[in-house]
């Protein structure tokens, strides 16, 4: 791998490949910062790009900022990879190492993506600056299966660990916020028992009448 030196070109060039993000999302809170900061003078640094594919390998967070601040000119330094997998590890590492820190959900969809990669468990427990051991407990303790793929699963569906999923399921981890389920049945409960319930929100009074309804048919289903 090589590095030139730091250099400007117009962002609608770059591409952002969610395939080799190794987050799950780029946080708008982590961005809004960004963009104030550049408000205030702050020069931030160069964006890491692949130079066959101008794919960003560092700086997701940066690139939207710039964007959202209409910015169109940037400072980027080109790197050249040998394959996806040397891309991909290099982004891993470079988010492990700085900027918002990698959720647990992060860790777990870096090492199935690694596996697909043919990265092998010991150099992507060093780019997460992990021990193969928790990387490897990750995956068995975290993980489901839908169909032959391995998928990360969030802390909701955490009892559904190891086993076989639908993609109805996978679906619904993707929307799911992450929290354990009595996190969110406790939230609703505290609403509803210390009178918090707006009842003139339209949305909010249907959705409590749908999961009303979604309740008492899985008693009706389980008699």
């Amino acid at each position: 791998m090589t590095k030139t030196k730091a250099q400007k070109i117009k962002i609608e060039t770059l591409v952002l490949d969610y395939n080799i993000y190794p987050r799950t999302e780029v946080d708008s809170v982590v961005v809004t910062d960004l963009v104030s900061a550049m408000e205030a003078g702050v020069v931030l640094p160069p964006i890491l790009v692949d130079e066959e594919s101008n794919r960003v390998v560092d700086g997701f967070h940066r690139v939207t900022g710039y964007k959202r601040a209409k910015i169109d000119e940037i400072e980027v330094i080109y790197k050249t990879y040998e394959s996806d997998a040397d891309l991909y590890l290099d982004a891993v590492a470079c988010n492990a190492k700085h900027g918002r820190k990698l959720s647990r959900y992060d860790q777990i969809r870096i090492i199935t993506q690694a596996e697909v990669l043919q990265i092998s468990p010991e150099v992507i427990a060093t780019a997460l600056n992990i021990t193969v051991e928790r990387a490897e407990g990750l995956k068995i303790k975290k993980t489901a299966a839908v169909g032959k793929k391995i998928v990360p699963i969030k802390q909701t569906l955490w009892h559904l660990a190891g086993r076989k999923i639908t993609q109805k399921q996978v679906d619904g981890n993707t929307r799911a916020g992450g929290m354990n389920p009595l996190f969110y049945i406790n939230q609703v409960i505290n609403l509803i028992e210390n009178d918090l319930i707006d009842w003139e929100n339209i949305k909010v009074v249907d959705a409590l009448m749908r999961l009303g309804e979604m309740i008492n048919l899985r008693d009706v289903v389980n008699k």
